[in-house]
């Protein structure tokens, strides 16, 4: 009687088996389960050379039995605001190319910026993908409203990129925003001006990374001995019709402002936008600078100054972590911190005396 094998073993190529593999490699059959799922307890050298002999062989993983083996789907979310700028892209690849490489595949979801698509979003990973956990650009939302502070998702594995939640425990990739709007305010104020207004989409008003950024800008003024202006703060609402937003350049032109700083790239170049419509001359006679490196930051005319915080790597962090999570749900929480560095372009030049 052949003797039953058990089922994660199946394979859907030719046969091959995990045992045929440990067989081949002259190595256990635990230790090539662990090499194929890149488990950490087996050595690069290892892992490598039982993927080899698996490759050559032809085997694949029969992920159906895996599933009912480990109870778990092999899918994980992207919740994230759009596809059409870079940056969601690089972090979607970043998460794939990790992902990928430990037998995962991703689902993406786009929520708009809005915390009523994202609750959808995540309820049908949750509920009926059953997806594994979740990788999250996390949308703005009134007190108490985003789906992240509900007791329903505390049990669920997610990882915040970019944005987080104050007072909300959770793994999280983030940029050093502080860090990042003190070097670009720096670096206005290295070209003379003193004026400097920090522009910022009404939409994300109290999001995590609006209030680093803030922060940064302030600490640059006050380093420099530049009295902070509350009316220097400005929300813009960046998808409003040109007619509705060209009153910004006659503000910005009554409170004597010189240069511009953008909270995110988007945000500059439409700016960038106003002020061309205006007549003001860029950086003739208004400097901007955004934050990002978004691909449309140099296409723009004149190419905009920013700063770049690696998003693929981002990416690839977010799902380590997830991944690690799932292996170890009562390790410790992670936050990684990206250092920003500044990409100077031709947007900014010293002040007109």
């Amino acid at each position: 009687m052949r003797k039953a094998r058990p089922i994660a073993e199946e394979a859907i190529s030719g046969g091959i088996t995990i045992k045929d593999v440990a067989q081949e490699a002259g190595v256990s059959v635990a230790t090539v389960s662990k090499a194929l799922r890149g488990a950490d307890r087996v050595s690069e050298e290892t892992r490598k050379r039982i993927v080899l002999v698996a490759e050559r062989m032809g085997w694949r993983a029969n992920n159906a039995a895996r599933s009912l083996v480990t109870k778990r789907s092999y899918l994980l979310g992207l919740v994230t605001a759009s596809i059409t700028n870079n940056f969601s892209a690089q972090v979607y690849e970043g998460a794939d190319s990790y992902a990928s490489e430990k037998g995962y595949g991703i689902l993406l979801c786009v929520t708009e910026d809005d915390y009523r698509k994202e609750r959808q979003a995540l309820e049908r990973l949750r509920l009926e993908v059953r997806a594994d956990g979740a990788i999250a650009v996390p949308a703005p939302a009134p007190a108490g409203k985003s789906i992240f502070f509900e007791p329903a998702l505390a049990a669920w594995p997610y990882v915040f990129v970019t944005r987080h939640f104050s007072g909300l425990a959770s793994d999280r990739v983030l940029c050093d925003d502080a860090k990042g709007g003190a070097m670009l305010t720096r670096h206005l104020i290295q070209l003379g001006h003193r004026r400097i207004a920090f522009i910022f989409d009404s939409l994300h008003t109290g999001c995590s990374h609006v209030l680093g950024r803030r922060q940064g800008y302030l600490s640059a003024l006050a380093e420099a001995g530049i009295k902070p202006d509350p009316d220097l703060m400005i929300a813009l609402d960046v998808d409003a019709p040109a007619e509705l937003s060209r009153a910004l350049m006659s503000q910005l032109e009554s409170l004597g402002i010189t240069a511009v700083f953008g909270h995110v790239d988007r945000t500059a170049v439409r700016v960038m936008q106003l002020a061309r419509a205006a007549g003001i001359d860029v950086p003739a006679r208004l400097s901007i600078v955004g934050f990002g490196n978004l691909n449309i930051s140099e296409l723009v005319s004149p190419p905009l100054t920013t700063a770049d915080y690696a998003p693929r790597e981002m990416g690839r962090l977010a799902a380590r972590i997830l991944i690690e999570r799932l292996e170890r749900p009562s390790a410790a929480r992670h936050q990684i911190v990206m250092e920003p560095h500044l990409v100077d372009r031709a947007s900014t030049a010293r002040v007109r005396k």
